[in-house]
């Protein structure tokens, strides 16, 4: 799932996953990454999460998702490089500072699910 405020960078992130043969859901903010998440759980293996949107934030959605399932691959993702401590605190894997190119996201994704 891919969750971020700028319909952009959903549409690019989402054409780069689907060429890459994955299976995309969109979320715009934190509220709805939750509720698609509570929908879809079974088929969500990971989620690519933005820090800064309005509504609720990346930070506390991650920790939301991460009760919901412990287990769940997170990839965070800000244009401020120093978010990284907080998003690795908060439960993601992986961070992705912004701006990130095709390659940077497939390979962090590769890496992450071939680590599980």
């Amino acid at each position: 799932m891919i969750v971020d405020d700028e319909v952009m960078i959903q549409l690019a992130t989402k054409t780069s996953l689907e060429q890459a043969n994955y299976r995309t859901l969109i979320a715009k903010d934190g509220i709805e990454a939750i509720a698609i998440y509570a929908q879809h759980q079974q088929e969500i293996n990971l989620v690519l999460i933005d820090i800064m949107m309005p509504s609720l934030d990346g930070l506390t959605a991650i920790r939301t998702l991460k009760k919901l399932n412990p287990q769940l691959k997170i990839i965070a993702t800000s244009g401020l490089p120093t978010h990284s401590r907080e998003a690795l605190a908060a439960g993601a894997q992986e961070f992705l500072a912004k701006p990130y190119t095709a390659a940077d996201l497939l390979n962090t994704l590769s890496e992450l699910i071939a680590n599980q």
